[in-house]
C-alpha cells in the first residue's frame, strides 16, 4: 500500500506568544516545520501539508528563501483540525495507509515512523503512546482523587491508517468534535492499536520546548 503523510499545520502559535505560529518559529537556524517535513522524507512517502490558507503565501516564501527541497502537496485547511485533516483525505485513494502528524513535532525518528506503517498494514489503526511519568488525580469540581498512572499513557502522533478506513470514521456525524484521529476511528468500532512511542517526540507548545527540541536535534 502507498504511504502518505498529512502533516497538520493549523495552529496559531497562542500559548507561544508570538506573531508567528510555532511551525515558522526557528529550531537550529530552520522553521520547525522544515524539520519535521525531512522526517518523512523517505520511503517514497507523499507528503501533504495541510495549512491555514492565510499562511499559505508566507510558507512558500519560507521554501523559496531557505531553499526548502523535499517535496509537498498544501492544501488549506478548514475551521477545526478534524475538518483539516478531511480536506488533506481528500487527495488520498482508499488504498494506502495514512499518517496524520502533528507539524509541531519536529522529533520523531524515522524508525518510529517506519514501525507505524509497518504495524498499520496488519492492524489498520495503529497509534504510538508513552506511559505517564508524573503521578495523576481525577478532579471533579473541587473535590480530587489519586488514580494510577499505571492505567493511563499520553498519546502522540503520528497517527497511521488504512485510508479507507478513515475516510469512513469521518463520515460519522459530528466528526468535527474529535481532536485526534485515533477517538475518531475508536467511536466508528474500530480497536485502535497502541505501540511504545519516544520520549523526545514531543509537541512544541511552550518556549522552553524549544531549548529541549533543539538539544535533541544535535543528538540526532
Amino acid at each position: 500500500m502507498r504511504k502518505i503523510a498529512i502533516i497538520v499545520a493549523g495552529g496559531q502559535g497562542i500559548r507561544m506568544k508570538g506573531s508567528l505560529p510555532k511551525q515558522f518559529l526557528a529550531i537550529s537556524g530552520e522553521p520547525v516545520l522544515f524539520h519535521t517535513l525531512r522526517k518523512f522524507n523517505h520511503d517514497g512517502i507523499r507528503i501533504i501539508l495541510v495549512m491555514n490558507e492565510e499562511w499559505i503565501d508566507y510558507w512558500n516564501d519560507l521554501v523559496r528563501e531557505f531553499e526548502f527541497e523535499v517535496y509537498h502537496d498544501v492544501v488549506a485547511g478548514g475551521a477545526s483540525r478534524a475538518l483539516s485533516v478531511l480536506n488533506g483525505l481528500q487527495l488520498i485513494d482508499d488504498h494506502s495507509l495514512v499518517a496524520v502528524h502533528d507539524a509541531v513535532r519536529p522529533l520523531v525518528t524515522e524508525s518510529l515512523i517506519q514501525e507505524l506503517y509497518s504495524q498499520a498494514e496488519i492492524n489498520k489503526a495503529v497509534i504510538p503512546v508513552v506511559a505517564v511519568k508524573d503521578s495523576l488525580r481525577i478532579v471533579d469540581g473541587i473535590i480530587s482523587k489519586a488514580v494510577s498512572r499505571n492505567n493511563f499513557r499520553a498519546v502522540q502522533t503520528p497517527q497511521v491508517f488504512h485510508s479507507a478506513l478513515l475516510k469512513e470514521a469521518f463520515m460519522q456525524e459530528g466528526f468535527e468534535g474529535f481532536t485526534d484521529e485515533a477517538s475518531l476511528v475508536e467511536s466508528y468500532g474500530h480497536t485502535i492499536h497502541l505501540i511504545n512511542g519516544e520520549d523526545f517526540n514531543i509537541k512544541i507548545t511552550v518556549p522552553a520546548d524549544f531549548v529541549f527540541a533543539e538539544a535533541i536535534l544535535l543528538q540526532q
